[in-house]
């Protein structure tokens, strides 16, 4: 068995620790019957007393520097699962002479954890292995980043205690002010997903009935309407008559496909106005002309989509590929919300430019699905609420839509 230098030194100071104890309490006893020499009680009382001040000092000391008991067992717990996740990748150095290993030097703080990379080897172990830290911890916490540091001297992860989690929770005014203070193209998912539209321009947001997918989806199309989005729509189902006064609403089926149909005839106007400046400027966007961007929800697309004659369909699947492929540029932006994001239900080149998100608790069939073989899925064993689950950026991470408290004031408050 592999022991990593910490707890070999640990257990031999603890061993230490209650021989000490168990020789200076055994050994007045042995006196008394055996050799009636009094200056051994004294030191033996003297002993114990020394060692009970020693005790109770690196007590005291760890009980400081760990904030308290429970963060000092949160900290050791955390320790032993990184330690066991080092030797078992082989990030560690043997010396021949000795019985444990040294592991890179690991820092503890509350929510992040930092290991060194000062030895060549450790660090080149380290960078091929560097995925397998998303699952590195106990059940109660979830990773919710890992990387190198810019400097390459440390990986940082950061993590979170699900036990100590307080959702967000806003009152509709509070939060409208919120969403007015932030970037345009900037959308709010929860506190640690702020999200550009720049650079994840649509949404594919998918999961069991009463997971939060339209829970979700009303945070977008609120804020949207704060921002002054253009705001389309498409709702088979009938479910965001709320905003009926503020967006482009249409739930009859003739209606969709012919609004689908001119929500790609404006991307087409738009990119028209556009490209002047492109070819001085790549990368210029249409909201940096003057153009409002627009937000297009489609709302359970496969019921939609299964719903339409051959022709329909057809028609549909071409321009919402079309849009998912072209409309970064003209700010048209798509938020889709289904039931199951596989490739059997929606088609793959849609799919593959839309940021997936997955609410509630699900298989790993369906966390394949949604994200595809391979993915560095987030271990989480905990049961989700409604409005948890996983959204893919850079990489999976947890997310955990706030609650409004008063959506359903949304008209006397915008209005």
């Amino acid at each position: 068995m592999i022991i990593s230098k910490r707890k070999y030194y640990c257990n031999f100071l603890l061993c230490m620790l209650v021989v000490g104890v168990l020789l200076f309490m055994s050994a007045p006893i042995a006196n008394k019957y055996l050799f009636h020499i009094s200056i051994v009680n004294d030191i033996c009382r003297y002993a114990i007393i020394m060692e009970g001040i020693i005790i109770v000092a690196v007590i005291t000391i760890i009980l400081i520097k760990n904030r308290g008991l429970k963060n000092f067992i949160s900290n050791r717990i955390l320790l032993s699962h990184i330690e066991s996740n080092l030797i078992s990748v082989g990030a560690y150095i043997k010396q021949d002479d000795k019985v444990f290993v040294e592991l890179p030097r690991i820092k503890i703080k509350k929510g992040i954890i930092k290991i060194s990379l000062k030895n060549l080897r450790i660090r080149t172990i380290i960078e091929r292995y560097l995925d397998s830290f998303s699952t590195a911890l106990p059940e109660r916490y979830i990773v919710e980043d890992y990387f190198i540091s810019q400097n390459n001297a440390e990986v940082i992860i950061v993590y979170e205690d699900m036990k100590n989690y307080r959702p967000e929770q806003y009152a509709l005014y509070d939060y409208v002010s919120k969403i007015k203070s932030m970037d345009l193209l900037s959308l709010y998912f929860d506190k640690k997903h702020i999200v550009s539209l720049r650079d994840y321009p649509h949404f594919l947001i998918s999961g069991q009935s009463g997971s939060g997918k339209s829970y979700l989806a009303n945070q977008i199309v609120v804020q949207a309407i704060i921002k002054g989005y253009e705001v389309v729509i498409l709702d088979p189902k009938r479910s965001y008559g709320l905003y009926r006064d503020f967006a482009d609403y249409s739930y009859e089926l003739d209606d969709i496909v012919s609004k689908l149909k001119s929500v790609e005839s404006e991307m087409s106007e738009r990119m028209k106005q556009l490209q002047p400046e492109l070819d001085k400027k790549p990368n210029v966007l249409a909201v940096d002309v003057g153009f409002k961007p627009m937000l297009v929800v489609i709302e359970e697309y496969i019921s939609l989509i299964s719903s339409l004659d051959k022709k329909q369909k057809e028609e549909v699947e071409r321009i919402v590929k079309n849009l998912s492929v072209l409309a970064r540029q003209s700010n048209i932006h798509i938020l889709m919300v289904m039931q199951a994001a596989g490739t059997e239900n929606i088609n793959a080149t849609t799919r593959s430019n839309l940021t997936k998100i997955l609410l509630g608790n699900a298989q790993s069939n369906i966390l394949t699905a949604t994200f595809g073989t391979g993915a560095d899925i987030p271990n989480v064993h905990s049961k989700m609420s409604k409005g948890e689950g996983l959204i893919q950026l850079d990489r999976i991470t947890m997310l955990r839509v706030p609650k409004i408290d008063d959506i359903e004031s949304f008209k006397e408050v915008i209005g």
